[in-house]
């Protein structure tokens, strides 16, 4: 089921040698890797980057950028640069950390080493200063110095404050010249919350009061539809006309007194007319005076506290929080929301997800977060945001129903929020969200944009077929039960307390990865107690009645003890060399020239490597037809790995991003992408970066956490082309890869994509299965966010979950019938390992085999010998020594 043969060699060629070492003595005759600590006459030298046999620290250089070696120790402060040095900006080491004897020099042509700034530049009298944070400095092209800037010179560019390292003309955060100082949208000392894309670990949690846990779609005429109110609320011309407005809130006074536990849509164009300048051009509203006699006509005065209504504001902030408070304290049993309309943004093109946020998401979430109608500690705070398109508008394509989601998404995503659509024109949507079959609705599109339901205007015949089909096989929207994560892991208490204070050892002794050459620490990505997490859903709930297992009813219970620690120790033994041991969740960039690459690091890695394409996972080679269960192709996948090798100059995490968002930016060459180059040296190493930013939007030096050189080079040389829709590769404790694997995953685990009208037939040679009816992960749509497995911050245990996945399906059931291993069986094997007295190293052997290579042994028919047999056996050997066992 899961292709896993790649995923030792790749993990195998991340390469460890830029780590750093312990200093000793210079060897004129060794080369040394970036990172690498040298001492003479008495002082320490840390090697920036590949470093030839013969270039002494000692040696005269040019300048200390033409140098290859930093002084870290036994030194004067750093010299102070000429001012107006003519360094070479951008060095061109190897760009490969652990080259062949004869490195091939990094072909990225070197720059001219004396940049020749604007001869006539013509910047402002009176610059203009910077917004925000940055209110102070100058914002580029308005020099502090006239013409350039000196060493401690702080300049704006983009919305990024950057400080000059020394003289420069170059453009603010183009070169090392430049530093990150601080990003100009961020949190003001004392302020609100900065306006960014949000770009959440987790997706909104959807359950609302009264509404189940599988997405509703109704009409006015269903009869089994949670019941909704529509209250229209005063429109923004009548907000002036203090009759109305009072009017208007004995309305809603009087509705909410009816409500019950039903769910009210506050309706009106206010807030549509206010997203352009918070209401400023609306002026005044008597908030407090037309609130206080509804109040005084509905009687209402001991449900609504006068003091709440002298601190409302009389402008349109005010107005929308005292339909907040009017709700709230008469209906408390009620939701309630207020509407946004979809917007003319919708019929426009957008490249991709920045686009719409700057175009419609960024202003619609201002307003609400500045209204405050949705903060999170409030007792007011609204329960959802509800959307709605009005029938006069012109209907929407396909392609524009996905701008408007994806607006839905980044709104309701920046308030965690869940949406509904309201009021929807079943003439024009009900084929796009419901599909003429089941195979061609976007329901769960809609899910994964935050949205519970969907509220369509009017029936018809059609839409009530529609549904009915659609409620036969629903799209769930999260696990509904106990959770099993807090419950006992086994029947064995004297078991699960030994597991349980593992923890220490595990974390500390067994969960560790490499540093340096023989330098090891714990792990930060993998830890003990999220292991038994992920371990006890899937002993106990599984998947679609298989389970991980641990004993055996027909022996003892200390038998079974043994069975268990066995059967724990040979997952681990496998994940502890795939991916612990380089802390690694996301799949690094490793690619070279030497294993096939048309560069060194391309951007293209994402796609795959070793020549491998992880989107054609499953894909019938003749037919060109997926898998059942392969995640659907998605070209707007925009994604970035969180984790990536740390060494000195290390390749960025990988990425995903579609073609047009690239060439918006200009960042394609002859259609291609380009490289990283580990070159260069960051001044300042970051402690951390804008997570709201794709990975290549960062600034320079800001790629990632702890970066100390390299930099993206967009310059068409990876003819491999582009990473549109490359967002399949490896995550997970044992990498889950490719659309089939992640698609199986989100069928058996998650919120599936698998067409209903499949289910029981057979497809290339697979009977399609059925999905659980209560999947433990509904709230997850890994086809849609592949990157939850790393990033999910709810369920941390994912990261084990998809590797325990795959043991579940793969290595427990693993049958070679009529092969050379017909015989071979997983429990068979385990149980005579444990009876015959943990002798040898036979049974961990033929677990490596199948992991690594497809087959029970440690050399495979096909796909050959097994890489790290002996630190597989290693870590089986650790982890049952600190489980209390005594392997032989």
């Amino acid at each position: 089921m899961f292709r896993m043969n790649k995923i030792a060699v790749s993990l195998a060629c991340i390469v460890l040698s830029g780590h750093l070492f312990a200093a000793e003595p210079y060897d004129s005759t060794k080369t040394y890797s970036g990172g690498e600590q040298v001492t003479i006459d008495g002082n320490t030298y840390e090697a920036k980057w590949w470093v030839n046999a013969g270039q002494s620290p000692t040696d005269n250089y040019a300048n200390e950028w033409d140098s290859p070696w930093k002084l870290v120790s036994g030194t004067a402060p750093d010299p102070t640069p000429d001012p107006d040095p003519t360094p070479d900006p951008d060095p061109t080491p190897d760009p490969d950390p652990a080259p062949d004897p004869d490195p091939t020099p990094d072909p990225d042509p070197a720059p001219d080493p004396d940049p020749t700034p604007d001869p006539d530049p013509t910047p402002d009298p009176d610059p203009t200063p910077g917004v925000g944070a940055c209110a102070e400095f100058n914002v580029y092209p308005n020099w502090t110095q006239g013409d350039h800037a000196t060493g401690g010179d702080i300049m704006v560019n983009d919305d990024v404050a950057y400080k000059a390292n020394w003289w420069t003309s170059s453009v603010p955060g183009s070169d090392s010249s430049w530093g990150h100082h601080l990003d100009c949208n961020s949190t003001p000392s004392g302020g609100g919350t900065a306006l960014t894309l949000p770009n959440p670990m987790d997706p909104v949690r959807l359950e609302v009061s009264g509404w189940p846990s599988n997405f509703v779609v109704a009409g006015p005429a269903s009869l089994d539809a949670p019941s909704t109110t529509t209250v229209n609320a005063a429109n923004s011309q009548d907000l002036s006309d203090i009759t109305k407005l009072t009017d208007a809130f004995v309305a809603l006074i009087q509705a909410a007194d009816a409500a019950g536990t039903s769910s009210i849509i506050i309706s009106s164009d206010v807030l549509d007319v206010a997203t352009a300048d918070k209401g400023a051009a609306i002026g005044t509203v008597a908030v407090q005076q037309a609130l206080t006699a509804a109040v005084d006509a509905t009687g209402t005065h001991s449900k609504i506290d006068v003091n709440a209504i002298s601190s409302l504001t009389d402008d349109v902030k005010g107005w929308a929080q005292a339909h907040n408070l009017v709700i709230s304290a008469i209906a408390p049993q009620a939701t309630f929301g207020w509407t946004l309309s979809i917007g003319d943004f919708a019929y426009d093109t957008h490249s991709g997800k920045r686009a719409v946020w700057n175009a419609a998401s960024g202003a619609s979430s201002d307003l609400l977060s500045s209204f405050e109608l949705y903060k999170a500690d409030s007792t007011n705070k609204a329960d959802f945001v509800s959307f709605t398109k009005s029938a006069a508008t012109t209907a929407l394509t396909s392609e524009q129903w996905h701008n408007a989601l994806e607006y839905v998404k980044q709104v309701s995503d920046y308030i965690k929020t869940p949406a509904l659509l309201s009021s929807i024109p079943t003439s024009q949507a009900a084929s796009y969200f419901l599909g003429n079959t089941s195979g061609d609705r976007h329901i769960r599109k809609a899910a994964h944009s935050n949205i519970f339901a969907i509220l369509f205007d009017t029936g018809s015949a059609d839409l009530n077929a529609k549904i009915a089909r659609y409620e036969t096989e629903t799209v769930p929207l999260y696990y509904v039960g106990e959770s099993v994560q807090n419950g006992p892991l086994t029947r064995i208490a004297s078991l699960n307390a030994e597991l349980a204070s593992a923890e220490n050892a595990m974390n500390n002794q067994a969960f560790l990865y490499e540093v340096s050459q023989a330098n090891w620490a714990p792990s930060t990505v993998y830890k003990w107690a999220d292991f038994l997490a992920g371990l006890n859903s899937m002993h106990n709930v599984g998947v679609a009645g298989n389970t991980f297992w641990l004993l055996d009813d027909s022996v003892d219970d200390a038998t079974n003890a043994i069975y268990a620690k066995v059967a724990i120790a040979a997952f681990l033994s496998q994940s502890m060399q795939e991916t612990i041991r380089y802390n690694a969740c996301d799949e690094n960039n490793w690619s070279e020239v030497r294993y096939g690459a048309p560069v060194n690091y391309p951007m293209t890695a994402s796609c795959g490597q070793l020549g491998q394409k992880y989107a054609d996972y499953g894909m019938d080679p003749n037919t060109g037809i997926d898998h059942p269960y392969s995640c659907p192709r998605d070209p707007k996948m925009e994604v970035t790995a969180l984790t990536n090798a740390k060494w000195y100059g290390a390749p960025a995490p990988i990425f995903a991003a579609p073609d047009a968002v690239l060439a918006e930016q200009g960042l394609l060459v002859n259609g291609n992408v380009g490289r990283w180059t580990n070159d260069g040296h960051c001044m300042e190493v970051p402690t951390s970066v804008d997570t709201s930013k794709q990975v290549w939007e960062r600034g320079e030096c800001q790629v990632y956490e702890g970066q100390k050189a390299g930099k993206f080079i967009w310059d068409g040389s990876d003819t491999n082309g582009t990473v549109e829709g490359c967002g399949w590769w490896g995550r997970g404790v044992i990498q889950t890869t490719g659309r089939q694997n992640f698609g199986t995953l989100n069928h058996f685990m998650g919120r599936s994509h698998v067409d209903p009208d499949t289910i029981g037939t057979t497809v290339n040679g697979t009977v399609v299965e059925a999905p659980p009816a209560n999947p433990l992960y509904a709230d997850l749509d890994f086809c849609s966010n592949p990157g939850l497995i790393c990033g999910s911050e709810e369920n941390r245990e994912i990261k084990w979950i998809a590797g325990l996945f795959y043991w579940v399906s793969s290595v427990q059931t693993y049958n070679d019938e009529g092969g050379p291993y017909a015989s071979w069986n997983y429990h068979t094997e385990l149980k005579q390992y444990v009876d015959g007295g943990l002798q040898g190293t036979e049974f961990i052997d033929a677990i490596s085999g199948i992991v690594n290579r497809g087959c029970p042994d440690s050399h495979c028919p096909i796909s050959g010998e097994v890489h790290a047999v002996k630190e597989r056996q290693d870590n089986f050997k650790l982890v049952l020594q600190t489980l209390g066992l005594n392997p032989q």
